[in-house]
């Protein structure tokens, strides 16, 4: 499954609005949650098959215009319950789903644009249709602008890039109303203010408004991450400051969780934290605390690979090994990417 363009985090020219000179933290006035847990359903498949049998579901419905089974998918997707043995909500992959690695290309916008319209025709009410139509109006801006940096995009490519990502806020806005019952309203929202360039006051109050109605999704904390790296609108401290309180506030039903989710998705997507992650980026004794309860509620080999990957490359080697005799000969390659291979860990860790 390829990542969709919004997630690249490149660069982009500020605009031409006046940002408030006032940093206010978006985060720091949010309470700890006290909504109540749920029992995440248990599920026998791994991890990947999991992901890619979500994605298929998505891709194919919507490929055949089959609208109904769209909205009895993501029925059951909105659940709360709904989780993959890693512990993400399969709702997050239900949305990925939908966009295929091949349509990526200028003439497939209008023909793809048409099929979501038709869907939002048919459910005029249907929050998914209305939130993949924002996601389709935000990748076809990243294809205007491309993936390379600010001073690298030829200046006409601005214009349709700003324009779409107008767009998209619009229709959000739009279906807000009924949509925004739905976490993925809040996800596309704080991508916009992050593109259009918020200030901190105002996702402050689009972030407390998310929390008050789910605070458990995942991706909502991510993608408010990504608004404060140095790239965006903040700072590394800014950033970490943040991955601390999102921490707090799930910590009732996540422990530190969120704090390791939150890192490991950065590691993985952001250049900026190739290299050395664990020193004044990122703290690893949290990250490791955070792991830790991961794996008392979802102790899927998938989270043990990552986690030991991670341990690893923190150079933490008491705990590598003992994730590694946990993973024995039977490790999930897919989790070891090349900087830190499993082979490599294991031969590191067995080193007096």
């Amino acid at each position: 499954m390829t990542l969709l363009f919004l997630l690249s985090g490149c660069h982009i020219l500020p605009l031409t609005i006046t940002l408030s000179t006032t940093k206010t933290s978006i985060s720091s006035d949010i309470p700890a949650s006290t909504m109540p847990c749920v029992q995440a359903q248990s599920s026998e498949q791994s991890e990947l098959l999991t992901r890619e049998s979500i994605y298929s579901q998505a891709e194919t419905a919507l490929s055949s215009s089959d609208f109904e089974k769209l909205e009895s998918y993501y029925s059951l997707y909105r659940q709360r319950t709904s989780r993959t043995p890693n512990g993400r909500w399969k709702l997050q992959l239900f949305y990925d789903g939908l966009f295929p690695a091949d349509y990526n290309h200028e003439k497939d916008w209008t023909s793809f644009e048409a099929k979501l319209l038709q869907w939002i025709k048919k459910y005029p009410k249907s929050p998914a249709a209305h939130i993949a139509y924002s996601s389709f109006l935000i990748n076809r801006a990243w294809y205007f602008r491309g993936e390379g940096y600010a001073n690298e995009v030829p200046p006409e490519a601005w214009e349709p890039f700003y324009e779409n990502v107008e767009l998209a806020r619009v229709s959000l806005e739009e279906s807000k109303e009924f949509a925004s019952s739905d976490p993925e309203w809040y996800v596309r929202m704080l991508t916009i203010a992050r593109l259009q360039g918020w200030s901190q006051l105002e996702v402050n109050k689009l972030l407390k408004d998310a929390v008050s109605k789910e605070p458990y999704y995942q991706e909502t904390y991510q993608t408010a991450f990504e608004y404060l790296l140095p790239k965006w609108s903040g700072s590394f401290s800014e950033a970490a400051d943040f991955a601390d309180d999102a921490a707090t506030i799930t910590s009732k039903c996540e422990g530190r969780g969120m704090y390791a989710r939150i890192y490991w998705r950065a590691i993985n997507l952001h250049p900026e934290f190739e290299e050395n992650p664990f020193g004044s980026k990122i703290s690893w004794e949290k990250m490791k605390a955070g792991f830790e309860d991961i794996i008392a509620l979802y102790p899927d080999a998938w989270n043990i690979n990552n986690y030991a990957r991670f341990a690893c490359l923190a150079e933490d080697k008491e705990t590598t090994r003992t994730l590694l005799a946990r993973i024995g000969d039977k490790p999930i390659l897919e989790a070891w990417p090349e900087q830190t291979t499993f082979s490599d860990c294991q031969t590191w860790a067995s080193e007096p």
